[in-house]
């Protein structure tokens, strides 16, 4: 049996088991956490409950308001959400026994929102091209400052250090693509040229970053961001890479993930292993970290199963079902 296959049944089990359990299935907040994800039929965060291989896609947190958009955090605590109408930007986490909102003071409606490696630090990026910078999340929020990005094509990805000391931005969307390096009340400063950037990741402290170049098919690592900025290549279409979707690495540095469009994880050793792949049996949209030391969520949600990377130890692929709402509506009408 193929892995494809394997990993279709096992997801037919199991979402057939929480089917016939009902609506009574609920993520409590207490209880182990996977993750956050934002449900953008419903305009509200859910929790996904539980642990890889046994995660529930949990209900609405019912916040009393709609959600336009969300960011939620590394480490799966909270969430930066914009409200809409009227629009603003609120942080969203974990209260004892609930969720809380709090108002911060920036302006509203940012395009885009990226969160430090570690989750203390956000980066929120306006059509102006004005940055707003956010430190000590979640418990202690504050708006460290901004950078003015103004002179520069639209931000299409942004990373930023668990200090909020700098950020890198790809500006523009496709050919060249530039690097920028910024930092709060200063210009920036060109790193280098890109065909199309589709993600940048900061990871092992900020020493290090990804740039996944999805029409060179080739994933490059920048050694010294804040300073040198020594960019070589990591993994290119030698190396297997078509399709090129995300790039981002584990919490240890040791490892890189890339996705593939065609369902391939490609996963590089950093330490001088030999490169390996995995199936997901779908079509991933993105690498979106969720709770643990590597594990990541490939797809959105919708009327089938989340599908997940787990490669805490060795590398699966685990599916979360989706909330029986979702199932029950067909796909085009997500």
């Amino acid at each position: 049996m193929t892995l494809n296959w394997f990993v279709r049944i096992a997801t037919l089990v199991f979402s057939a088991g929480l089917a016939l359990a009902g609506n009574s299935v609920t993520t409590a907040l207490g209880g182990p956490r996977l993750g956050l994800i934002f449900d953008r039929a419903a305009g509200d965060m859910r929790s996904i409950g539980g642990i890889p291989g046994a995660a529930i896609t949990g209900d609405p947190l019912r916040l009393g308001f709609l959600i336009s958009s969300a960011e939620a955090s590394p480490a799966q605590d909270s969430a930066l959400v914009v409200k809409a109408r009227p629009y603003s930007v609120v942080l969203v986490r974990a209260s004892g026994a609930d969720w809380v909102a709090t108002p911060l003071g920036v302006p509203p409606a940012p395009e885009s929102i990226a969160y430090s490696p570690g989750g203390s630090a956000a980066a929120l990026y306006y059509r102006d091209g004005l940055v707003e910078i956010l430190t000590g999340l979640p418990a202690a929020p504050a708006v460290a400052g901004s950078i003015d990005l103004s002179g520069l094509p639209a931000v299409s990805a942004m990373a930023v250090s668990d200090a909020g000391s700098f950020v890198l931005v790809a500006a523009g969307q496709a050919e060249p693509v530039s690097l920028y390096r910024a930092a709060l009340n200063s210009a920036p400063s060109l790193l280098g040229s890109f065909r199309s950037v589709s993600s940048v990741r900061l990871f092992d402290g900020g020493t290090q970053a990804l740039v996944a170049d999805v029409l060179a098919n080739t994933v490059y690592q920048i050694s010294d961001p804040a300073g040198a900025a020594v960019t070589q290549v990591l993994g290119s279409a030698q190396d297997g890479i078509q399709g090129l979707v995300a790039a981002d690495a584990d919490s240890s540095g040791r490892r890189v993930f890339a996705a593939l469009g065609n369902g391939t994880i490609l996963i590089f050793d950093r330490s001088g292993g030999a490169t390996s792949a995995i199936d997901c049996a779908c079509k991933p949209t993105g690498l979106y970290r969720l709770a643990g030391a590597a594990a990541f969520r490939l797809t959105e949600l919708s009327a089938g199963p989340l599908q997940v990377l787990d490669a805490n130890s060795v590398p699966r692929i685990v599916a979360v079902p989706p909330p029986a709402q979702a199932a029950a509506l067909p796909e085009g009408r997500r």
